[in-house]
């Protein structure tokens, strides 16, 4: 699904002069052809995913359509106040994409685990939690 992901958002990225994504250190090599793409609208915000999603609803807000990309529970749990505060209650049009789900990333440890994050959003206003179950629901 990673795959798909990185492709849909390099077309996204031709199509669109507004969509930009934002990763949090993660998956740079499965982004080349989207830099290649769109340059300026690739944004490494390193291990500081909170600022991350700041920095998405500010986007959002301003007329963009960010896309924050990473693992799982640091898209999710790690930034709940930032997506309730600026994403959730402002209706911003953010889309957040979660890596490794579940127990995908067990091996690395309990900070790693995504067990609780589609529960939690549920409870914001103005935000839809999708599953896709493989690559050809993600795409469409």
């Amino acid at each position: 699904m990673r795959n798909a992901f990185a492709r849909v958002m390099t077309e996204l990225a031709q199509e669109r002069s507004d969509v930009c994504l934002l990763s949090g250190d993660i998956g740079n090599r499965m982004f080349d052809r989207y830099k290649e793409v769109a340059p300026t609208r690739f944004l490494n915000c390193g291990i500081a995913e909170a600022n991350m999603m700041s920095m998405a609803a500010g986007m959002a807000l301003s007329g963009l359509r960010p896309v924050v990309y990473t693992i799982t529970p640091f898209t999710t749990t790690r930034c709940f106040e930032q997506i309730r505060v600026g994403v959730a209650y402002h209706q911003a049009p953010v889309v957040i994409v979660g890596t490794g789900s579940g127990l995908s990333y067990a091996e690395l440890g309990s900070t790693h685990h995504s067990l609780e994050d589609m529960a939690i959003l549920r409870t914001l206003p103005s935000i839809n939690v999708v599953a896709p179950s493989d690559s050809l629901e993600f795409v469409a």
